[in-house]
């Protein structure tokens, strides 16, 4: 045994003491390997190169400027993780495409209306950290927007119901000053008929910015941009918070209500004044509106609401999110959508700015032969494609 302890020595050497055995690793060397594999991983993530080529894949169609071309825009498509989020994804239950999105959105309409839902098509699993697939992350179609909510989208908003109430205390005053039970009747259906007014401009501008201009477009630019992209990404407008959502719209609200109040408060006008605050308090809300009919998953109330038409019903709002785009626009309450669309409204509408301008609006891009049937008159046709679309 002790010849062959010395043979091993002679071959190995003498065995190492313990103060000599290699030392641990270094925690600064595994930072460094960690730092390094976080960078790679998110190296697509902020490449604008990377980004740009995944939007232009995401597209369902491009938007087409006026005159018939795919437009060029000067700038850079992005998308923002969201620093601030009302609901998580994963409450939402938001899809990882276009067509599951819309999918899914039958599936909650048919609950909705106690039917037995169709089986439900396998969903993608959760994503991983920073996986940037549609449907699980807000689509950004300008560059300074996010869903985070600022003092100034809070402060916008609470302005617009301030003088809302001032504007309602002088009307309450001035009708209970007339006395009888004429006021009350009279601003019944002034409330009435400013809802259904409210929904039917909430319908015209949608199908203005649908289909006319583009980002470069003077004063509605980012409006019309972030319209038409709506379609590409409808599910991003169901991570914004309430004040991020309406912020856009109050803020001209604002402006124009506080222009009514000038010209009505103290004149004894009170339907001038009730008018006003249901038209603007609609359009703000109307956004939120049109945001619910777009979750997947609503309260109940929510739902009972949207079922009695209290509010914009997914289903009459899903109608409008086929290609071409061409009906439906009403966000409010959608009670203006069907007469609109069975007496042709906006093709009477398109055929007059042709004529006078010479534009094709986008829906006349979108599906063959409508330019035609619409400039003809041949509305029998148009109901006949409209159904079989």
């Amino acid at each position: 045994a002790a010849a062959a302890a010395a043979a091993a020595a002679t071959r190995h050497g003498p065995a190492r003491p313990q103060e000599d055995a290699d030392p641990p690793p270094s925690p600064s060397r595994g930072r460094l390997h960690l730092g390094l594999l976080v960078s790679l991983a998110c190296l697509p993530l902020v490449s604008p190169s990377a980004q740009l080529a995944t939007r232009s894949r995401r597209l369902a169609a491009p938007r087409l400027a006026l005159g018939g071309a795919a437009a060029q825009p000067k700038y850079r498509l992005r998308t923002r993780r969201p620093q601030l989020l009302a609901v998580s994804s994963a409450r939402l239950g938001v899809p990882p495409s276009l067509d599951e999105y819309e999918a899914a959105l039958r599936r909650s309409i048919r609950e909705d209306e106690e039917e037995a839902p169709a089986p439900a098509p396998a969903m993608a699993a959760a994503p991983a950290a920073g996986d940037k697939r549609v449907g699980k992350a807000p689509e950004m179609w300008l560059e300074d927007d996010s869903t985070e909510v600022t003092a100034k989208q809070r402060a916008t908003v609470v302005s617009v119901w301030a003088l809302s109430a001032v504007m309602l205390a002088d009307a309450a005053t001035h009708a209970a000053a007339a006395g009888g039970a004429a006021p009350a009747l009279v601003a019944a259906l002034t409330v009435w008929a400013t809802m259904l007014f409210a929904d039917l401009f909430s319908g015209v501008f949608h199908w203005a910015v649908d289909n006319y201009g583009d980002l470069n477009t003077p004063v509605f630019g980012s409006v019309i941009h972030s319209f038409q992209g709506h379609h590409s990404a409808p599910w991003t407008i169901t991570y914004r918070p309430f004040f991020n959502n309406v912020y856009k719209i109050a803020l001209p609200a604002l402006f124009l209500l506080g222009l009514s109040a000038v010209a009505t408060l103290g004149t004894g006008n009170y339907v001038a004044e009730i008018a006003s605050v249901v038209f603007f308090n609609m359009q703000v809300l109307g956004q939120e509106f049109h945001k619910l009919s777009h979750m997947i998953k609503t309260p109940e109330r929510i739902s009972k609401l949207q079922k009695c038409g209290i509010l914009l019903s997914k289903k009459k709002h899903l109608a409008h999110h086929t290609s071409p785009f061409e009906g439906s626009y009403c966000i409010v309450t959608g009670h203006m959508n069907e007469i609109l669309d069975r007496t042709h409204f906006f093709r009477r509408l398109e055929n007059l700015v042709y004529r006078l301008t010479g534009s094709e609006p986008n829906c006349w891009k979108l599906k063959p032969g409508m330019k035609e049937a619409v400039l003809s008159g041949n509305w029998a046709q148009l109901s006949a494609r409209g159904k079989s679309s």
